[in-house]
């Protein structure tokens, strides 16, 4: 049996537990959870990266995401690091499809090892832990106070949590309609800035042949969105001039990676494809459990 087909089987065991996990953690009061780790330490992290997303399913812009940030850290993001992959069971734009939730967590286990296979030969990072983690709050504050202030303390350091987001999720972090119950609504980002947590914002490249690239405008346009930011344009909203420096902003790679293109692509069949937009761990268990065979939105995404 080849290391893939282990890999495979081994995860494929490990359905029943997972079900079981989740299940428990949705009835539970628990706002966040470790669901695994894999290539756990017991050293505890003075940075951890979050990798926030509906891992529908994980595809090499994560990678690109994840590896980015670990090997070319920003000032202030002190070592030893560790990355969290996190699922939000409330999404607040999207609505939540159950039936699929396992599988995301069986998708996040095989990219965390993905992410270690790709590292392995940078020996700063090579070594890192990726928790696997649950959380049932739909905004990246709420996020943060939640993994903060779970008991026990699941990172007794308290460690900066630096978000790993594209330029889109930038827009919605700052959109004072998010935050309908603060006055003034961006005051609601206190509490993550002022525990020095930070976002770093990867640019979307922009395709003037792809519509959704359009959306979100030209690199320069990105950069000008934040630098309108640092420099106060949003302090009548509530953003406060102290917290310009926790937002980083770096170049995107690639382009035309999209879970959305994934999932079609598996519901076609054409394996080239997805093999080619995913890592191969997370490409071999979507063709293994045969996902979004039935529905390329992957809302009847099952094992």
């Amino acid at each position: 049996m080849d290391d893939m087909s282990t890999r495979l089987s081994t995860l494929r065991s490990l359905l029943p537990s997972l079900q079981s996990t989740l299940e428990t953690f949705n009835a539970s009061q628990s706002k966040f959870h470790i669901v695994r780790t894999i290539n756990p330490s017991p050293t505890q992290p003075r940075t951890l990266y979050i990798l926030d997303s509906s891992f529908n399913p994980p595809s090499r812009a994560h990678l690109s995401l994840a590896t980015s940030a670990l090997r070319h850290q920003k000032p202030g993001e002190e070592r030893p690091t560790r990355l969290l992959l996190l699922f939000s069971t409330h999404n607040a734009d999207k609505a939540p499809s159950p039936a699929s939730f396992v599988q995301r967590i069986a998708l996040m286990t095989v990219f965390a090892q993905d992410v270690l296979q790709t590292l392995k030969s940078d020996k700063d990072v090579s070594n890192v832990s990726i928790d696997i983690g649950l959380t049932k709050e739909p905004y990246y504050t709420d996020k943060s106070v939640a993994i903060a202030s779970e008991a026990p303390e699941v990172y007794a350091s308290k460690p900066i949590h630096v978000h790993l987001v594209g330029y889109d999720t930038l827009i919605r972090f700052c959109n004072p309609k998010y935050y309908p119950k603060y006055t003034p609504p961006l005051s609601a980002l206190k509490p993550f800035f002022d525990a020095g947590h930070k976002l770093r914002v990867t640019q979307r490249p922009f395709d003037p042949n792809d519509t959704s690239s359009k959306e979100f405008g030209t690199v320069e346009e990105q950069e000008k969105y934040l630098q309108h930011i640092k420099e106060g344009g949003l302090e009548k909203e509530g953003f406060e001039a102290s917290w310009r420096g926790n937002i980083d902003m770096v170049q995107g790679t690639g382009m035309g990676i999209s879970s959305t293109r994934v999932r079609n692509a598996a519901k076609e069949g054409r394996w080239d494809e997805v093999e080619a937009l995913c890592t191969e761990g997370v490409a071999a268990w979507i063709k293994d459990q045969e996902l979004y065979k039935e529905d390329a939105s992957g809302k009847k995404m099952m094992g």
